[in-house]
């Protein structure tokens, strides 16, 4: 007999479909990127008695928003050695589906303890939100803030996720941002570049370092004016398709951005960051932030890849997870 676990979640594939079919065909999509304007029906408060130290002049960018979708507890009884934060939006449950069942499922890494939790804003539609808050309530792995979730609202969400650990998992060891459109190659990750058995790292950061400067060219996705960026070059900064960190920038992080003026560029905000902390970001080949092919054996020798659909996740994983035994 079907557990209940199994009816909640065939019930929420069902309602996801039913609510995309609607919402394409009848609702055209939100170009507002504002602030929240919708009513919020509940509100999960950081704890009363919750202070970052050090913090004495007047906030920049306070982050004056509320959890309306938290999971508080999830560090209460255990320290992770490694959180994941994924940036997503609400129409990809497909996308959050995929890696659960695959490179993000907290199950496969024994004993070492991973923590997956999915970043979102709120939409403009509200059935989309309700549809988040059941998906919620089934996994219980998903933080949300109450500003719009948007591509220029991108910067928000990071430094949510940056809020969260601080918050609520300060004793994780390490942390790594990354898309739900990325595959991690997880056995990379944890036993070649974090490796559990040695010491944890502080005021650690690395990933596909970049060195660029802002692009002036409106019709670029990148834009960047001059009167929010006049500076010719960005400091170095890590691709947002995944970077990875000590758990001790976290806080370092949010509490700098709180007196750091807000730029859109994601990435490019989180490596003004951390100039102003002067840390460092390592660069390390193994983060790509384009699309690959798949290979076996090239996949083998990668820690991320961009541009992966559900359906690609799910073959790449298979693959890789069934052929462990040979060799390239």
């Amino acid at each position: 007999m079907p557990s209940k676990v199994s009816c909640l979640y065939l019930l929420t594939v069902v309602c996801w479909a039913s609510a995309l079919w609607y919402l394409s065909i009848s609702r055209p999509t939100s170009s507002y990127e504002g602030h929240m304007s919708i009513p919020i029906r509940k509100t999960v408060k950081t704890p009363k008695n919750f202070t970052f130290t050090n913090i004495r002049s007047r906030s920049l960018n306070p982050h004056s928003f509320e959890f309306v979708i938290n999971e508080p507890k999830k560090c209460e009884s255990v320290s992770p050695f490694l959180v994941i934060l994924i940036s997503t939006t609400h129409k990809e449950f497909d996308a959050r589906q995929a890696i659960r069942e695959t490179w993000g499922d907290e199950s496969t890494y024994g004993d070492i303890h991973i923590l997956t939790i999915f970043l979102l804003g709120r939409n403009t539609d509200d059935v989309l939100n309700q549809m988040v808050e059941q998906e919620s309530q089934i996994f219980h792995d998903i933080v949300v803030e109450n500003f719009i979730d948007s591509y220029h609202n991108l910067t928000l969400k990071t430094i949510m996720g940056m809020r969260w650990v601080a918050t609520f998992c300060p004793k994780a060891q390490y942390v790594m941002k990354t898309d739900s459109d990325i595959f991690v190659n997880m056995d990379n990750l944890i036993h070649k570049l974090l490796k559990p058995n040695t010491k944890p790292r502080r005021r650690y950061f690395t990933g596909y370092v970049i060195n660029g400067g802002p692009i002036r060219d409106m019709r670029s996705k990148w834009y960047m004016p001059r009167d929010l960026y006049p500076d010719s070059r960005y400091p170095p900064f890590c691709s947002g398709t995944g970077y990875v960190f000590s758990a001790d920038v976290a806080e370092l992080i949010y509490k700098t951005s709180l007196h750091t003026r807000l730029l859109h560029l994601e990435d490019v905000y989180v490596g003004l960051c951390l100039r102003k902390l002067n840390i460092h970001p390592y660069q390390n080949s193994g983060f790509n932030h384009w699309k690959m092919a798949y290979s076996l054996c090239r996949y083998r020798r990668v820690i991320t890849v961009h541009q992966i659909s559900p359906e690609e996740m799910h073959r790449i994983w298979n693959d890789m997870s069934s052929k462990k035994h040979l060799r390239c």
